[in-house]
């Protein structure tokens, strides 16, 4: 007579198993891919490339006719006195 009990045993442990190791792999692929930094991306021979842009910007600062003071181009008042911007 042919027991069943030892090969169900067996099978249903090796699904648990195969469904947990499933379960670790795809969520180590997902931290690794969401806790990469942003910009860097790696290549296949396991080097990493950082990818960075360097914005310039100029800022213009103008002196008040009224109070003397400092400040940007981009405003047509001081924020200081309130003074209008001569031309």
């Amino acid at each position: 007579m042919l027991q069943a009990f030892p090969f169900d045993s067996f099978f249903t442990l090796f699904f648990v198993l195969f469904v947990i190791i499933l379960i670790l792999s795809v969520l180590t692929t997902f931290l690794r891919i969401f806790r990469r930094p942003r910009g860097v991306e790696s290549t296949e021979e396991g080097t990493v490339v950082v990818k960075e842009r360097e914005i310039i910007r100029e800022i213009v600062k103008i002196r008040c006719p009224y109070c003397n003071n400092l400040y940007d181009e981009k405003y047509d008042k001081c924020p200081h006195c309130g003074g209008k911007r001569k031309p």
